[in-house]
């Protein structure tokens, strides 16, 4: 951004460019054909260091080009490169050479050096450009114009003589090469040049800049005009002289690396934060009233956006700095797998806690499960209602495999929390035992609420009915409980107990609830045969064999005897079992509490 503004600033500048030393990465920025500002950038460690364009508009907007059909690039491999990092903060002006482009120019070059080399600036002058602005300089006279470099080597050339450019410069060399040398006192000096057997004037003058690179400049013209036009000759030289001294200084001024790093670093900063990407590293200050006080309102806003990310998933707020658009009510309906949790016997034990003991312990507790849902496996949260947590999988950012990122959560959850060890198991030591509801089904995400405040959630029938899942854990004494929706959503890695049929509060319609077991592989022999078994029971119970069920319940409960849910149904099935049932009785347990 910064160079673009230079090179619109300057307009004898062809290229200005700066290279890190420590990664290699590239940024230019360049004049196109019909003066708007391309940026030209590449990094080693990117697609090989294949070179990108965008252009950049006047408005700080951008159009990109795409990659270019070039090789990898590695700008510290380059000449102008080496010289300047030897240079140590000295401007170094390169012989004329071939840009990467293929158009010949030469370049100014200057390591910055706090310490020891960070990158190297560039300016480039095309020879296009200055043998353009040369041809103004002679328009409408028949003479011919050149710069060339203390060595003779031609940089620029614009003639309006009769005579091929090639053919006048090699005799306005030759002419130079015969005497006394034109370095000697650094004054003009007048050659007699014959070109196809006509009289030619040539004048001649070397010019140094204050960094100690030297150049020649020449005013070639046929005898008759020359002499009539002798002065305006001089006046030429002095102007190209006048041009190279001018550049000169704009570059040693550019160069100096005070402006330019802390802009440079600003920028790169504030496009970090149109990603939401905000880094706690202060940017350094400047010198400059100000760009100091950019630097310092962008601490403000990246501080301001950190306390914003706190109350809103960061990817609702990426999404919307991507759009560059601002938040509006509405949502879609999706299909999300939706996940509460819940503390066990939570009102018993912050009985025992200060309020400011339950803010920290519920802190801490909300920690550990934030983090791996939303980190590890992408999930949003919604809110925290007391202590129970309300997330989802699948929005904002689209996934499809929502309802296994779900389940791996969970059980990720309870592994975490149970690897704190029985010692931290207490009141008050950071250690409550959860209980989860998973179920995948269609609901309305977006931003829902007021015009002028809303919040980023979810509503309608699957997130009641998740809410209640969550609960059922209570009856059957399970740790995670998931509807039929979420068992059969490709979540076919996981080990699954069919726990009941079950109508909730608030619902008409039955649901087959599963428990959550483990991963296929983790969960030990013994929890499955007594799952086969449960399972084996369950089915004697909705077929109403209750007689057939409870020995199999038994069998179940003596490999797992902690097993509430079989208890449930053991229970259930000797009560049936003895009392008179209905003929429509069709195995849905009525839930009578949420």
């Amino acid at each position: 951004m910064a160079l673009g503004e230079i090179l619109r600033s300057h307009e004898d500048l062809s290229l200005l460019s700066y290279s890190e030393a420590r990664t290699g990465r590239f940024v230019g920025a360049r004049r196109s054909e019909d003066g708007s500002v391309v940026i030209n950038q590449s990094d080693p460690q990117v697609d090989n260091g294949r070179p990108s364009e965008y252009l950049l508009h006047v408005d700080g907007s951008r159009t990109s080009l795409g990659p270019l059909a070039t090789s990898g690039y590695d700008p510290r491999t380059r000449e102008w490169y080496k010289n300047a990092v030897a240079a140590h903060g000295r401007v170094v002006w390169s012989e004329p050479y071939e840009f990467q482009e293929g158009t010949p120019g030469l370049t100014a070059s200057m390591s910055v050096e706090p310490d020891s080399p960070t990158g190297v600036f560039t300016a480039d002058f095309s020879t296009q450009d200055v043998t353009s602005y040369l041809s103004r300089l002679i328009q409408s006279h028949n003479q011919l114009v050149f710069l060339s470099t203390i060595t003779g080597k031609p940089f620029a050339i614009s003639s309006g003589i009769d005579v091929p450019s090639s053919v006048a410069y090699a005799a306005c060399e030759q002419a130079m090469s015969h005497g006394s040398s034109i370095l000697a006192d650094g004054q003009p000096k007048g050659y007699t040049v014959r070109l196809e057997h006509e009289p030619y004037l040539l004048t001649a003058a070397p010019h140094w800049l204050p960094d100690g690179f030297g150049f020649i400049t020449g005013v070639l013209g046929s005898e008759n005009e020359f002499i009539g036009s002798a002065r305006n000759g001089l006046a030429l030289t002095a102007a190209v002289g006048f041009l190279a001294i001018a550049i000169a200084a704009i570059v040693a001024i550019w160069l100096s690396g005070q402006l330019a790093k802390p802009l440079k670093t600003l920028s790169r900063d504030l496009e970090l934060v149109s990603k939401f990407e905000l880094s706690d590293i202060p940017n350094p200050g400047s010198a400059f009233r100000e760009i100091a006080v950019m630097i310092d309102s962008s601490e403000r806003m990246k501080a301001a956006l950190r306390s914003f990310g706190k109350y809103v998933p960061i990817d609702v707020v990426r999404e919307l700095l991507a759009q560059k658009q601002d938040a509006i009510r509405g949502g879609k309906l999706r299909e999300l797998t939706l996940f509460f949790s819940d503390i066990a016997n939570f009102t018993k034990i912050s009985e025992n806690l200060s309020p400011a003991e339950v803010v920290e312990e519920l802190g801490d507790y909300f920690e550990v499960i934030t983090d791996i849902f939303e980190n590890e496996f992408g999930g949003t949260l919604d809110k925290f209602v007391g202590d129970g947590v309300v997330a989802f999988f699948g929005a904002p950012k689209e996934m499809p495999n929502h309802a296994e990122m779900a389940c791996r959560a969970a059980l990720k959850i309870q592994e975490k929390l149970f690897s704190l060890g029985p010692e931290k198991r207490l009141i008050g030591s950071r250690f409550f035992g959860t209980r989860i509801g998973l179920h995948t089904g269609e609901v309305l995400v977006g931003n829902i609420g007021t015009p002028k405040r809303f919040a980023y959630s979810v509503i309608g029938d699957a997130v009641n009915l998740t809410s209640r899942i969550e609960g059922l854990n209570k009856i059957y004494g399970t740790r995670i409980l998931a509807s039929a929706e979420t068992k059969d959503a490709r979540c076919v890695d996981f080990e699954w107990r069919c726990i009941d049929r079950v109508a909730v509060v608030g619902r008409r319609r039955s649901t087959e609830i599963y428990e959550l077991l483990g991963t296929k592989g983790a969960v030990d022999r013994i929890a499955l045969e007594a799952r086969d078994q449960y399972e084996i029971a369950l089915k004697k119970y909705f077929a109403q064999d209750f007689e057939g069920a409870i020995p199999l319940f038994k069998a179940a409960l003596k490999l797992r005897p902690m097993d509430k849910a079989g208890e449930v149904l053991q229970l259930r099935c000797q009560n049936l079992a003895v009392n008179p049932r209905r003929n429509d009785w069709s195995g849905v347990y009525e839930a009578a509490e949420k």
